[in-house]
């Protein structure tokens, strides 16, 4: 498997042959370029993920060979506004639940690959003065969280899970940055968020109030996801596919290299090496050959399960009236567009 193959560019050379034209005259050998973009507009979270190491080091600038506008966002509702608007090419590490919201309302992109099964390593985090030692301890505390992100989705699901609303708790949306000032301030009790804020919070004097493994048995399993607009992948498909290869190699630092990854991670993320190695061992890094396969995204023009979990999330969305209705299943199915994750291995 061929993760980082240099030799392949963007802009192809085809094959042109001499010939002799009716008149008897040698024509020019005509010399055809595949067709690139000259810059692609990428929306990324700062976070601790193998994928900051492609941003950082510049992989995805060097297989694409071109040039990267990278846009920090902090939820995935920001990519969706974004995409919608055509301000953003490509969004890294969306969440499931925004883009199970994105697809609900028609916004034109597709799945492309997924980062990771979060699991764990978006939690809920208390302070610890405040003594919540259960859900109900929660009533009349204050917890922020980035409205339309995966970390929103599984709080609100935590609230519905044991009887609570947001009568009952004061929700309130705040960026990841937002968030760690809000905690530093004393203004909110909780946090719902994930590393490296989650990971700064828990420094100063916060613990996590594990709720993850009951939420993912009551159906609220979450992800990242890497999505393009359609239109984008229609007319660069070689782009998205480099873009891909360039996590992949990522990927690879991660498994093959731990300690390296980490201290890469760790500097961009701006967290020490420690920290982000604990951070990475909390996800479940999904490698592209298991992406393929039915129980995740699935192979080209075959479907997985990952569609029916959007829209399952849709489902709880509607319920909580963040979209109003769920498409069908084939909805989710033709969101999903693993093509050029198959490409990316060759």
């Amino acid at each position: 498997m061929t993760l980082f193959d240099t030799s392949a560019s963007r802009r192809t050379l085809l094959k042109a042959s001499l010939g002799v034209a009716a008149t008897g005259v040698l024509t020019a050998p005509r010399i055809a370029r595949a067709a690139g973009p000259d810059k692609i507009n990428i929306a990324y979270f700062v976070g601790t993920s193998p994928t900051m190491i492609a941003k950082g080091d510049g992989w995805i600038e060097e297989l694409t060979k071109a040039k990267v506008n990278w846009i920090e966002v902090g939820s995935g509702a920001e990519i969706n506004t974004a995409v919608a608007a055509g301000s953003v090419d490509v969004g890294i590490g969306i969440g499931s639940a925004p883009t199970a919201a994105g697809l609900s309302q028609g916004i034109g992109y597709e799945v492309v690959s997924i980062l990771d099964n979060i699991g764990p390593a978006e939690e809920l985090t208390v302070r610890t003065s405040a003594n919540i030692k259960t859900v109900a301890d929660l009533k009349g505390k204050k917890v922020g969280t980035p409205f339309g992100s995966t970390s929103h989705f599984r709080l609100l699901g935590l609230l519905k899970t044991n009887g609570l609303t947001q009568k009952d708790v004061t929700v309130l949306d705040l960026r990841p940055d937002a968030l760690v000032a809000a905690w530093q301030r004393g203004d909110i009790d909780g946090a719902y968020v994930w590393a490296p804020a989650k990971s700064k919070i828990l420094a100063a004097g916060g613990e996590v109030f594990r709720t993850y493994d009951k939420l993912e048995a009551a159906g609220y399993v979450i992800a990242d996801l890497i999505v393009a607009r359609t239109a984008f992948t229609q007319a660069y498909p070689d782009a998205v596919v480099a873009i891909l290869k360039a996590g992949n190699k990522a990927l690879d630092v991660w498994t093959k290299t731990p300690d390296k990854a980490a201290e890469l991670i760790g500097k961009q993320a701006g967290v020490t090496a420690a920290v982000a190695k604990e951070d990475l061992l909390q996800y479940d890094f999904v490698s592209p050959e298991r992406q393929l396969q039915p129980d995740w995204l699935g192979a080209p023009g075959k479907g997985g399960k990952f569609a029916e979990v959007l829209q399952g999330t849709a489902k709880f969305l509607v319920e909580q009236k963040s979209i109003r209705s769920v498409p069908e299943l084939a909805v989710f199915q033709k969101g999903i567009n693993t093509a050029p994750l198959v490409k990316s291995l060759a």
